[in-house]
């Protein structure tokens, strides 16, 4: 079985951080402060779901970086 984690981080200090980080607690995405970032995670929404959300939602690709990782029942694919 293989699942996936999506997870996209933004720099606190960044000027849309908090809109970015709202917008991503809309969309299901947990969402938590690690150190100078903003990390929201989510194992229900895929990657380009969430890309094209937050194009909608006016964010350019540059406001923020996406991870995706796909995730076996044993470890890491």
């Amino acid at each position: 079985m293989v699942d996936h984690l999506t997870r996209i981080t933004v720099r606190s200090g960044a000027p849309r951080a908090g809109d970015l980080a709202a917008a991503l607690a809309a969309l299901g995405f947990t969402v938590r402060a690690a150190g100078r970032r903003v990390v929201a995670e989510s194992t229900a929404v895929e990657a380009q779901e969430a890309k094209r959300a937050l194009r909608a939602r006016g964010f350019a690709d540059r406001d923020y970086e996406v991870f995706l990782e796909y995730v076996r029942r044993w470890g890491v694919l």
